[in-house]
């Protein structure tokens, strides 16, 4: 099947990239680029944050692990977006469709932001997350309405942790909600727990809007 990911059309990839500097993304893809150059990595390899998503406006943060090469420059659009060309996407994508999950209330981040020393679309190492906590500490810092922090998978569990982030008011969901890759989906019981999680947060999304 055909994941068909916006970000698959090289037009929907340069349209966004020309407006990642908007108000709402700019200061986390300043940041994106400030990660890159404590990296010694050129611009855009630590992937911006999609203009089309709720950026520093959002109620809810997404933690993730580590960026697919459908989101690295080079391989892919350079873009964290639920608009790039995987399943992982897709099915965050499909999932806040169904429950009514608007984008602009949403940011995804991951817990490495730049690219793993491993294999490609492999995990993160306990390592690359403990030397990523200053940066899971600074998206905090830059979400003035932040409610909700979601996390997918337990790298993301585990950088979360490791950040020691205590922010009165901002709900984590508890328990082991699996990432939203077709690997963490296809665990026992995943699916029921993501779809769980994310009808969770939609409702609380809802109440908190009203």
């Amino acid at each position: 099947m055909a994941v068909n990911g916006r970000n698959a059309d090289p037009a929907v990839v340069r349209d966004k990239h020309a407006r990642i500097w908007e108000p709402h993304v700019a200061p986390l893809n300043e940041l994106a680029n400030r990660i890159a150059d404590a990296e010694g990595l050129p611009h855009g390899y630590v992937p911006y944050v999609d203009p089309d998503a709720g950026g520093v406006r959002a109620r809810m943060l997404v933690l993730l692990d580590n960026p697919s090469t459908k989101a690295e420059a080079g391989t892919g659009s350079g873009l964290l977006s639920l608009d790039n060309n995987d399943r992982t996407a897709r099915n965050c994508r499909e999932a806040y469709a169904r429950h009514n999950v608007e984008w602009a209330d949403v940011v995804h981040w991951n817990v490495v932001p730049f690219p793993v020393a491993g294999e490609k679309n492999g995990g993160s190492t306990p390592s690359e997350r403990a030397r990523a906590v200053r940066w899971t500490r600074e998206v905090v810092d830059l979400l003035p309405h932040l409610e909700i922090v979601l996390l997918l998978g337990a790298a993301a569990r585990d950088g979360w942790k490791r950040a020691g982030i205590r922010r009165a008011g901002v709900y984590v969901p508890e328990g082991k909600i699996p990432h939203c890759s077709m690997r963490g989906l296809n665990t026992a019981g995943g699916r029921e727990r993501f779809e769980g999680a994310i009808g969770d947060v939609a409702k609380r999304l809802r109440a908190g809007g009203e």
